[in-house]
């Protein structure tokens, strides 16, 4: 499996805690983050987030999360410490379950 593959199925193994932990935090619109190896998820403001990255990644998270916001998508990030690497993507925000 390649490390985009890699990336997209642990994001699609957490989908579910994803949606429910933004749903937790919806109101301030956070930056979602798995971290492995601890398989733990963060909810972050976006602009402590944002502190967080070098100048570069900061200029492609402003990119990401203003069209994610549009989009009514949520910006995940794939923390791995053992890999030491930091990969982000966007996903759908799940309406349907945000009634139960």
């Amino acid at each position: 499996m390649s490390a985009h593959e890699e990336f997209f199925a642990v994001v699609g193994e957490y989908m579910d805690a994803l949606q429910m932990f933004y749903r937790k935090f919806a109101d301030k619109k956070p930056v979602m983050q798995i971290s492995l190896p601890e398989q733990r998820i963060y909810a972050y403001p976006y602009e402590g987030y944002l502190t967080m990255l070098s100048p570069r990644s900061q200029k492609v998270l402003r990119q990401q999360y203003r069209k994610a916001v549009k989009r009514n998508e949520m910006v995940v990030f794939v923390r791995d410490e053992d890999q030491r690497t930091l990969n982000s993507t966007t996903v759908p925000i799940d309406q349907t379950s945000e009634t139960a």
